[in-house]
């Protein structure tokens, strides 16, 4: 990682990919020692941790990027609400992890049903020595101040700074932020499995 001028390594365990898979109870359906409760299912995820930290020792911070939301499933909530997200945080502030990279789609929501504390909010009581990022909707200065409040560290942006590649000069100087267009993406390939068949 050095070698290649990284600063630091983050893991994917976000958004429906590979790692995320097996921490979410729909898609985790494994009897073995990879499946079951929460604290089977971040085991995958610590596993991969593991690996990295055992080929980068301390050389660099390892963060891990997590989510409950999806690319085609964003209402998505753990199942076990506040208990999973105490698993899976304490479980990475244990393994040691440098940074948790918390991702919603709007991170200053509550996280579940009836609750009050945002993701970031519970990751700051579960992780409370880890660096925390936040990102999801957070190009409102409002918003990612609420965010820095419930306990992150860093606000990350993603369509917000596209839609604003002057972003920190636009919040220095008071400007009004341009919204997104989501075709600054376009043309976006959609292909319907009926298409892929043919």
């Amino acid at each position: 990682v050095g070698d290649a001028g990284f600063d630091g390594i983050e893991i994917h365990g976000a958004n429906g990919y590979l790692i995320d898979q097996f921490l979410t109870e729909y898609s985790n359906r494994r009897t073995d020692r990879w499946g079951g409760d929460a604290s089977r299912r971040v085991a995958f995820l610590l596993a991969v941790v593991g690996a990295v930290r055992a080929k980068v020792g301390g050389r660099v911070p390892v963060g891990v990027r997590i989510s409950q939301g999806k690319v085609n499933d964003l209402a998505h909530k753990w199942a076990g609400g506040e208990r999973d997200a105490e698993t899976i945080f304490g479980s990475l502030a244990d393994a040691g992890v440098d940074a948790i990279h918390v991702t919603e789609h709007e991170a200053w929501k509550p996280a579940f049903e009836g609750g009050s504390d945002s993701l970031v909010g519970l990751a700051r009581r579960f992780a409370p020595k880890v660096r925390l990022i936040a990102n999801g909707g957070l190009h409102d200065p409002a918003r990612a101040r609420q965010t820095m409040e419930a306990g992150a560290d860093l606000v990350a942006l993603g369509k917000g700074a596209l839609a604003n590649p002057d972003f920190p000069d636009r919040i220095r100087t008071a400007r009004d932020v341009a919204a997104f267009d989501p075709a600054l993406l376009g043309p976006i390939a959609n292909i319907k499995p009926s298409e892929l068949a043919a």
